[in-house]
């Protein structure tokens, strides 16, 4: 059985928008909900007097709202910031409020770039793959020659062939991890360029990058038979057997079929717009 929370604030009739986030959130809780496991997405956009101005008007939440006054007054920081927020919401359990402000504090610790590559990465979790590639991006932009922000620029090349693959660029994508290869030698961003690789239909291309790498013939012949048989495995995914189920509505219902062909077609464009964020 679920559990049940009682909400210590109203709901607002008028959403605030995370811009960082890129999500409305219309109470207390459901902003403590998005910080249990996005803290990363939040940042110090947040402390502004209109998020104040959002907590007293929409949620009547006076006492909170003065209290986040007060600390951008004194000019106290981010973990601050959102510990108050924890700590009045009423929506935490104390072992809770003792994880957060942890992992608030270990995020006082770290660099701006680690923090921003954490949060390009949760970005990539809740498939926003557009939004991450642009805070990737930028983190390579700041990057440095020292070997540890080279293995890291592996990591985000790496990751952002990923993003693309997701949205089947999978010229981009080969790109990406062909430089993330380059960088941090890493076996598994090869391999992840060359499934990449399979799904060109550039036949220049796949032979350039077969003798740019050292792959043999025989190689790329087993790794296109290893995805085909990949792909008959997955036919019975979801995705797949909604095709098939449309495919059976035409043969049944023309003008059915074509209602519903049209929904899921909205569906495909509206979780394209969610890459963006």
């Amino acid at each position: 059985m679920g559990e049940l929370i009682f909400c210590s604030f109203r709901r607002a009739a008028k959403p605030y928008y995370l811009e960082s986030a890129k999500q409305n959130i219309y109470s207390i809780e459901e902003l403590c909900y998005f910080l249990q496991d996005n803290i990363y997405l939040l940042d110090e956009n947040i402390m502004t007097a209109e998020f104040c101005d959002w907590l007293e008007t929409e949620l009547s939440a006076q006492q909170l709202a003065h209290k986040l006054r007060r600390l951008m007054e004194d000019q106290k920081g981010f973990r601050m910031f959102c510990m108050q927020i924890i700590m009045d919401s009423g929506y935490f359990s104390r072992n809770e409020m003792q994880f957060l402000g942890m992992k608030l504090q270990k995020m006082d610790h770290q660099s701006n770039y680690e923090n921003r590559k954490i949060k390009a990465d949760q970005l990539m979790e809740r498939s926003m793959y557009l939004a991450a590639i642009a805070e990737y991006r930028n983190l390579l932009l700041n990057a440095t020659n020292s070997p540890s922000d080279i293995r890291v620029s592996g990591d985000i090349w790496h990751n952002m062939g990923t993003a693309y693959a997701k949205m089947f660029c999978f010229e981009r994508a080969v790109s990406c991890y062909e430089k993330a290869y380059e960088l941090s030698r890493r076996v598994d961003s090869l391999k992840a360029a060359l499934q990449a690789v399979c799904f060109l239909e550039d036949a220049e291309r796949v032979q350039w990058f077969l003798q740019r790498n050292h792959i043999r013939p025989e190689q790329f012949a087993a790794m296109k038979k290893n995805l085909s048989e990949l792909g008959q495995m997955t036919e019975v995914s979801a995705e797949f057997e909604k095709i098939l189920r449309l495919e059976r509505l035409s043969r049944v219902s023309q003008i059915q079929a074509k209602s519903e062909i049209s929904r899921q077609v909205d569906q495909w464009k509206d979780e394209y717009i969610g890459y963006k964020g």
